[in-house]
């Protein structure tokens, strides 16, 4: 491990001269408020000692700070507060993690909470709130970590914060990022989060404030804080119904308390022609839904900011602070049953490979939803109904038998390389067997985007995917050594089914890391003698 020193130090001879930092962040292009608006969201009597929350500033935190924050916090938490590098940026720049126990290490039997902030580099509240957590938790709330683990992502997209961007150098929304993993910054998060296998997963962002809500209905956002939990197909259905919910009943209640409102988390695609609101997104390819499908609690938290430029910036950061203490509360509290909750929700995925049926393809629900903003002018409640995209409940748009597992050809190197960053346990083929299986025909292809609910995603260059019809054919297959078995009875088991059934937007084979004719459904459990033991990643 490197010490943070070191980190900080090279950070900024990459970062060169203080000026170029945060290019495109131009305080004359923020977002000002009408009185009325602003007079609506005053600062908390808070403080926090973190390095964009001082009074003499006028931009955001540089990355060097970032690190030189948390060396110090660090040095001075008794042993509490570990710094890791998890990885580096495109451009260079450590990825750290901070790795916060009561005695210098993570206790296994306690459960873990896994925070990650700023994906998005435009969204500084996020990153700020993660160091004020760690902050909080090293000191004066210290006594939580006798009952939990918690490990801090401070900031996901480093490049894009030092440019105050949304997207990674290369153009990808690394939040977007997580199945596939095509951008370092994705698998740094992918390597922590196998290391350390959390039980609650809390992804930090920030919202739009006006731009297409004013353009749209001429309204503002009121709400200080969304939230949304992981709402996806295949998603363990106690951690669905009964685990994320209550995590969300204590947060939305803690911030009730501090006179902050909330909703379920929405947006909307920058056409002004297009009325729709949404939730968030139901695909596999978020961090919310991907670590959902590990197993795992996930919770996305969004903070009034995106637009606002520094305006209401202790507000918007104590807001998530709230969360993350609510988060790291709830997990203290229930020990060693949340950490059984998830091992069992695992254990139940694995169960089902051979059974049922899986949910290869679904959309948001349709209804209506009354709505409350403010006036971008006058400031005054405004009540609106709108259509309404729900991601519960799920509006399942292909369903098929779940196999036992899936035959992948040895030359199909990037896939399995991907499916091991992910963490999924496979078996290499070392005897020549006959195999019961199906194989994918297409009958259509066409080219298009991946889509959320916002519209196209940042996918940077090469972005186009390969949208697939496709055809079941049985077959007996004679499987030769070097082909790999993926069985699906691990936890990973619905995460791995998202990677490689073929016909879905974020399929391995839809983003041309998998060729689906060299894929095929195992139907029954493989042939004996056929393998070696499981390859762990």
């Amino acid at each position: 491990m490197k010490s943070i020193h070191h980190l900080r130090c090279a950070a900024l001879c990459l970062l060169g001269m203080a000026g170029l930092v945060h290019a495109q962040f131009d305080p004359a292009k923020v977002l000002r408020e009408p009185s009325a608006v602003a007079a609506r969201f005053p600062d908390p009597a808070v403080s926090y000692p973190t390095p964009s929350l001082r009074s003499d500033r006028t931009d955001f935190a540089s990355h060097a700070e970032v690190l030189a924050f948390l060396d110090e916090t660090a040095r001075t938490s008794g042993g509490r507060v570990q710094i890791e590098t998890i990885g580096h940026s495109q451009k260079g720049l450590p990825v750290p993690l901070a790795v916060l126990t009561a005695r210098g290490r993570p206790d296994p039997a306690l459960p873990t909470v896994m925070v990650i902030a700023q994906q998005h580099g435009n969204e500084p509240a996020s990153g700020e709130a993660a160091l004020a957590l760690v902050q909080q938790l090293a000191g004066p709330r210290a006594a939580l970590l006798s009952r939990v683990n918690v490990l801090v992502v401070p900031r996901g997209n480093a490049d894009g914060a030092e440019r105050f961007a949304r997207a990674t150098a290369n153009g990808i929304d690394v939040n977007r990022d997580h199945l596939l993993l095509r951008t370092p910054e994705a698998r740094a998060i992918a390597a922590a989060t196998l290391k350390y296998a959390p039980q609650v997963v809390l992804d930090l962002h920030e919202f739009t404030v006006a731009g297409r809500w004013v353009d749209k209905f001429g309204v503002m956002q009121q709400y200080d804080a969304l939230v949304q939990p992981a709402t996806v197909g295949n998603l363990d259905p106690q951690i669905a119904a009964t685990a994320q919910r209550d995590h969300v009943d204590r947060i939305t209640a803690a911030w009730t308390r501090a006179g902050l409102n909330s909703f379920a988390y929405h947006t909307t695609s920058p056409d002004p022609r297009d009325p729709v609101v949404s939730m968030g997104g139901v695909q596999a390819d978020t961090g919310r839904n991907t670590s959902g499908l590990r197993p795992a609690i996930s919770l996305l938290i969004e903070v009034r900011g995106v637009g606002l430029g520094r305006a209401h910036l202790l507000r918007r950061v104590h807001t998530a602070v709230i969360a993350g203490l609510t988060v790291v509360e709830t997990a203290a509290e229930q020990g060693g049953a949340l950490v059984q909750l998830v091992r069992t929700a695992g254990a139940d995925t694995g169960a089902l490979a051979c059974r049922g049926e899986l949910v290869v393809s679904a959309r948001h629900s349709t209804t209506r939803q009354r709505m409350v903003f403010v006036d971008a002018v006058t400031g005054a409640d405004k009540a609106i109904e709108v259509d309404w995209r729900a991601a519960e409940p799920l509006d399942v748009q292909r369903r098929r038998a779940r196999p036992c597992g899936y035959l992948i050809a040895a030359e199909q190197t990037e896939a399995l390389e991907r499916l091991r960053l992910l963490g999924v346990r496979m078996q290499p083929i070392d005897q020549a067997a006959r195999w019961s299986v199906e194989g994918y025909r297409v009958l259509e292809e066409s080219g298009g985007r991946r889509q959320d609910a916002r519209g196209a995603i940042d996918d940077g260059e090469g972005g186009a995917i390969r949208l697939l019809d496709v055809a079941l054919e049985p077959e007996q297959k004679v499987a030769a050594p070097g082909a790999w078995y993926v069985g699906l009875d691990q936890p990973m088991g619905a995460l791995i089914a998202a990677a490689l059934e073929p016909d879905s937007q974020n399929s391995f084979a839809a983003n041309r890391l998998l060729d689906p004719a060299r894929l095929w459904r195992v139907l029954q459990a493989p042939p004996a003698g056929a393998m070696a033991s499981p390859a762990r990643p």
